[in-house]
């Protein structure tokens, strides 16, 4: 007997054949051979067009000369439709009738080679040999014949993929060719996502989560060395919701003058962009255009603007871009503002500290005095110490941020403290920000420096009351001072702040324990109390005042009341706030009431006066010993009671009486206006305070001295500017003072001129505009006339011709100099609709000499100013063409 072995062998055909071994066994035998015979048969194989083409099968390993029905067959196989298989050879013997296979079978072997003469497309499809050995033993063994062909896919154009931000995506890529074609994914022009590098060998390109940068165009490549890769192409277009892009987010302009806001919108689909004012929607007017274009650069998005043809104080304010599209909604806000005096927005607190001893170091950054403010034209800063110029331009260790007026002071020292206050000031006024302090902080010092050591070892008797106190420290800003317990474990030590029911500490730094307990004693628990003190300009670094070793004794009068049940210790106060509180309003305030007592007693707090303690504003903390009283209002003020008890004997009672002071506070903040020429403005600073306020008022920065009824009136609280005019404009600030502090705001006042464009005027008004353009052109001719017919004009001739068109009343009074100065009260309309025409007439060719100038004093749009006009002694021409 003999088990049946297939062996898969290669047989090259010109190109890239390789011969590869298999072996599987076969569970059945042949009866009287136990040799193992083999099967060899070649693997896959490619051939070019026209090649000669050899495939082999052959037995190896016994001989099977002596088999009956052995032999050795060919069929080619139609995998799809099996009955359309057909046999090419048996043995060396070509059964088919065709001319296209021969058998090589070389004597003395047991290999027989199907050879295909020339290799065209219908030869390619799988190839059978089958090895009869006799007795219904047989083996198939299937060789697949390809057609040698470049890589190709079957569709050859541009495909477009559409996904979402945070999707995930599996891009497929199967070519067809043979051999078999790899494939390798590139992006042009950019790194691929996720894979990273320029390629990324695969037929399936995975992105796990879409980002908006992932768009573009990737390309397929396939190649297997026959002809050019192949390609297929994707392009990966990203949807996600709108991005919104302010180029300016406030706007400045000038009254009457055109403005414009931009907007710009990246988003897939291409986003949808409405404007808004205050909520409305911005439909377009003779004012108001908007206009939206998409970018351009393969940017996907647009570009959109909302232009104002003329500004007027109506078209100030808040508008808002909303660009939408099928992901979603985006909202930004642009401000249009007119040029504005300067307003200080953020400052530092009244002291600004710095640590002295870290002054110079490498890593020490520079201490900062904040100082910003808005404004258009965009603020300069300067800077005072001590109420003097500060020339931060000539000191090294001196400079200002960038873009803020930040003082930036490296490495200070003693000199540099003091008062600085800055100033923020453009051509509109001048802001003044509140003064601030740099001050030095001081190393914490502690009452018990000059003792030997700091660890102090106590004893404190069992089941009665303890305190436990810790030295003074002193420093600045001023220390506050906690307990913690170090717990010593093997590889390390554990700080736990001291937090227990029986045991709280007090503001000045004093440990209660309302009695003793074995859980006291540091040796037997394994720690130590440490006593430390912090900062608030290093709150987290502390510095260690004491270390208590406590040791818990036996009482000294023998009464074991912590051991005996029949034995406690009544409820008595240890620490309270005090007959008498004053605590400020607007902050935390802490009232205190610790009790000793054993058991440790209960304590609850009320009012005197029945009022419920509102639980948004009260709470409670260390055990109830403490009523916490959130943002202290001024009617806090009363008695409040503490009620101790620990049901050993009454229970006991503390009255607290406290007074709320408050320091000046405003009731509303100051608010910047943007008021018309000639209009009533009311600035009001009104503080509330438990004692009596007084206000100074500040004009850029000076402080307003004076009042004039007609115009400007002070009245404490309330500054009023009656006819305000461009003079009035700039920063208004307030300091309310009391003895209890003060506070300080600030607010800027911008004046628009009264000029109105036609756009913004009635049809009425329209229709007045029109008249009068009408009568100064029948004006103009009628002086066209007269001094077309007369040339030689006198002065009088010239007062004449005034009156009689009544354009201006001059004087009639003959002047003795060369030249003539007319002067009329009035606003901007006399000046445009007489003055200017006139002018215009005289010099166009009517005859006045080059050299006549008019002039204006003051403000020429105030009604309360005079407008003049110089002429002076003219030489009149003979003829109208010599002018």
């Amino acid at each position: 007997m003999f088990s049946l072995t297939t062996v898969v062998a290669g047989v090259p055909s010109q190109q890239r054949q390789a011969r590869q071994t298999a072996e599987a066994e076969n569970q059945e035998t042949i009866e009287g051979n136990t040799e193992h015979p083999k099967v060899t048969y070649s693997k896959q194989t490619v051939a070019a067009l026209g090649d000669r083409v050899k495939i082999d099968c052959s037995v190896e390993g016994v001989d099977v000369s002596g088999v009956n029905e052995f032999s050795v067959s060919w069929s080619k196989i139609d995998v799809d439709k099996p009955t359309n298989s057909f046999p090419i050879s048996t043995n060396e013997r070509v059964v088919l009738f065709s001319d296209k296979y021969e058998v090589d079978h070389p004597q003395e072997s047991q290999r027989f080679s199907l050879i295909i003469k020339e290799m065209a497309d219908e030869e390619t499809g799988m190839y059978r040999c089958t090895v009869n050995f006799g007795e219904n033993q047989k083996i198939n063994a299937d060789v697949n014949v390809h057609l040698q062909q470049a890589p190709f896919f079957t569709d050859d154009f541009t495909k477009t993929l559409t996904v979402t931000v945070g999707d995930s995506i599996s891009i497929d890529c199967q070519p067809g060719g043979h051999p078999r074609p790899e494939v390798y994914w590139e992006r042009l022009n950019d790194e691929l996502p996720f894979y990273g590098g320029k390629f990324f060998k695969s037929n399936q390109l995975d992105i796990p989560l879409i980002e908006v940068d992932h768009k573009g165009h990737y390309v397929c490549y396939a190649d297997n060395g026959i002809g050019e890769p192949a390609t297929s192409n994707v392009i990966l277009e990203v949807q996600y919701p709108p991005e919104i892009n302010l180029p300016v987010p406030r706007v400045f302009t000038e009254a009457n003058e055109p403005a414009m806001m931009e907007c710009d919108v990246m988003g897939y689909p291409i986003p949808d962009v409405t404007w808004y004012k205050d909520e409305a929607a911005i439909l377009g007017s003779p004012n108001l255009k908007t206009k939206t274009e998409e970018m351009v650069g393969g940017q996907t998005g647009v570009k959109s603007s909302l232009s104002v043809s003329h500004v007027t104080a109506e078209d100030l304010g808040q508008y808002t871009c909303k660009a939408s599209n099928v992901i979603g909604t985006s909202v930004k806000s642009i401000v249009l503002n007119t040029k504005s005096p300067p307003l200080i927005v953020k400052q530092s607190r009244n002291e600004v500290w710095y640590d002295l001893e870290k002054s110079g170091l490498r890593d020490t950054l520079p201490v900062v005095i904040e100082c910003e403010a808005d404004g258009f034209p965009t603020p300069t800063y300067r800077w005072t110490k001590n109420g003097e110029p500060l020339r931060w331009e000539a000191d090294n260790h001196l400079s200002l941020e960038d873009n803020t007026g930040n003082l930036l002071i490296t490495d200070p020292t003693l000199k540099d403290n003091g008062m600085y206050q800055c100033f923020a000031f453009n051509d509109l006024g001048t802001a003044s920000s509140d003064p601030v302090y740099l001050i030095n902080v001081t190393r914490i010092q502690f009452s018990n420096d000059d003792d030997p050591s700091d660890t102090y070892h106590l004893e404190a008797e069992l089941g009665r009351p303890y305190k436990m106190s810790c030295p003074q420290a002193t420093g600045y800003p001023t220390p506050e001072l906690s307990w913690v317990k170090a717990i010593q474990h093997v590889d390390k030590m554990e700080l736990e702040f001291v937090k227990e029911e029986r045991v709280v500490a007090d503001p000045e730094g004093s440990l209660w324990f309302t009695h003793i307990t074995y859980d006291d004693d540091t040796k037997k628990n394994g720690f130590e109390y440490i006593c430390m003190a912090s900062t608030p300009f290093e709150p987290y670094d502390f510095s260690i005042a004491s270390i208590i070793h406590l040791s818990v004794v036996d009482p000294a009068d023998g009464a074991h009341n912590l051991r005996e049940e029949s034995l406690n210790v009544e409820s008595f106060p240890m620490f309270t706030s005090g007959e008498r509180v004053t605590i400020r309003a607007g902050g935390e305030s802490l009232l205190w009431c610790i009790y000793g007592g054993e058991p440790s007693p209960d304590v609850s707090w009320r009012r005197s006066d029945g009022t419920q303690l509102d639980e948004t504003r009260f709470s409670t903390k260390n055990y109830g010993r403490t009523l916490v009283i959130k943002e202290t209002h001024v009617d806090d003020g009363g008695i409040y009671e503490c009620v101790a008890s620990n049901n050993v004997g009454e229970a006991k009672m503390n009255a607290i009486s406290v007074s709320v002071e408050q320091p000046p506070t405003f009731s509303e903040n100051m608010t910047s206006q943007t008021v018309s020429e000639g209009t009533t403005v009311t600035f009001s600073c009104q503080a509330n305070s438990t004692v009596n306020v007084t206000y100074t008022w500040t004009f850029n920065g000076r402080v307003i001295t004076s009042q004039n009824p007609q115009h400007r009136e002070l009245d404490g609280s309330r500054l009023t500017i009656k006819d305000a005019s461009f003079t009035d404009m700039g920063n208004y600030a307030c300091n309310a003072t009391s003895t209890l502090g003060y506070v300080y705001g600030q607010a800027a006042l911008t004046v628009l001129a009264n000029k109105q464009y036609g756009i913004r005027q009635s049809c009425a008004e329209m229709e007045v505009l029109q008249q009068e353009v009408t009568d100064l052109r029948s004006t103009v001719d009628k002086l066209q006339l007269i001094l077309a017919s007369n040339h030689n004009i006198t002065y009088a001739a010239l007062l004449a011709l005034s009156d009689k068109l009544s354009i201006l009343n001059l004087s009639q009074t003959k002047p003795k100099t060369t030249t003539t100065t007319r002067c009329q009260q009035g606003g901007s309309s006399l000046y445009s609709r007489h003055l200017n025409p006139i002018l215009r007439l005289f010099t166009q060719g009517v005859g006045v000499s080059a050299n006549q100038k008019m002039y204006e004093k003051d403000d020429r749009h105030s009604s309360h100013h005079k407008y003049c006009m110089t002429v002076p002694r003219t030489v009149w021409p003979s003829s109208p063409e010599s002018g």
